[in-house]
């Protein structure tokens, strides 16, 4: 099962479709203006099962650890943006074969 590694208050915290906090952990997007809006994670999508949801481009989400095997290990995207969706009031990571689809780099 994929998971994100998201930086809380200068503690890094592990989310997974399959384990997510009973208080919703709210994660950044950027805005077409470049301005931030949060909204709770809510896991994450295939790419191929989108149709018309809203797509966003979120941010300072540290790792991402594809969950294949068990010797798998954390793929460092701090420096990017990940290509996410809107979905039902939260943010879902968008997967191309199992892997976050990167949007760009993060501005400094």
């Amino acid at each position: 099962m994929p998971a994100i590694r998201y930086q809380l208050n200068r503690q890094y915290v592990v989310l997974e479709s399959n384990n997510l906090p009973t208080d919703p952990m709210l994660i950044p997007a950027f805005l077409k203006d470049g301005s931030l809006i949060y909204y709770p994670f809510g896991g994450f999508v295939t790419r191929q099962t989108l149709n018309h949801e809203q797509t966003v481009h979120l941010t300072d989400i540290n790792g991402f650890l594809s969950g294949t095997n068990i010797t798998s290990s954390w793929r460092d995207v701090s420096k990017e943006t990940l290509l996410g969706a809107f979905i039902k009031g939260a943010y879902f990571v968008v997967l191309n074969h199992g892997q976050p689809i990167i949007t760009s780099k993060r501005p400094h």
